[in-house]
């Protein structure tokens, strides 16, 4: 079992962040558009897989007050309800409920996503630990 299954990283300019990760590292991107926002998943460009991936995540018209880099904790061991019940009673803030992945296509067909992360359905959910630190909560079911 691998705890954190995704990360994401802000950007507010995704044509330049993405000309840069791809001349830094070599790296190529699957454009994607998730809940209404265009994220540029990390891809291999020699064609293996990598054991962890991401996305840059475009807030370019974001309204949200906490930036930075997310990591994805996989909670399917334990249940993402079950985290989620425990949250705020140690501390914590729910930021974004359970909700359930959907990708938008071209024509505006909405569709239920495969993740990058296990290649199933999923569920996302975004808290607030003690530290102020966001994170990303992920389950299958």
């Amino acid at each position: 079992m691998k705890l954190i299954c995704w990360f994401e990283i802000p950007v507010k300019n995704m044509q330049r962040a993405v000309h840069f990760y791809e001349n830094v590292f070599d790296l190529g991107f699957d454009m994607r558009i998730f809940g209404g926002i265009q994220h540029a998943v990390f891809a291999n460009k020699r064609g293996d897989s990598f054991d962890i991936t991401g996305a840059l995540r475009d807030v370019s018209g974001s309204e949200e007050k906490i930036f930075g880099s997310v990591v994805f904790f996989d909670v399917n061991s334990v249940g993402m309800d079950n985290v989620l019940k425990n949250i705020e009673k140690y501390g914590g803030k729910i930021l974004m409920q359970k909700t359930l992945l959907k990708n938008k296509l071209a024509d505006g067909r909405i569709t239920i996503a495969k993740t990058y992360i296990d290649h199933q359905s999923g569920y996302v959910a975004y808290i607030m630990d003690t530290e102020g630190n966001k994170i990303g909560l992920y389950s299958n079911g």
